[in-house]
């Protein structure tokens, strides 16, 4: 007896999680002039940052 049509049904979990995260590169060795070259916006005081996403998510 084949599987279809025999009332078996399937489920799937998945979760997407979103979140921000923030670096500052900058070395205590170079004067501000030479990390602001160096590092670009990366080396903003306030920080540089980067929205992510990941999990095990599936598009239909």
């Amino acid at each position: 007896m084949s599987a279809v049509g025999c009332g078996r049904r399937q489920a799937r979990v998945s979760r997407l999680v979103s979140f921000s995260a923030t670096h500052r590169l900058h070395s205590k060795s170079l004067s501000n002039e030479e990390n602001l070259k160096l590092f670009g916006k990366c080396n903003n005081p306030n920080g540089h940052g980067h929205n992510y996403k990941g999990g095990n998510y599936e598009a239909p």
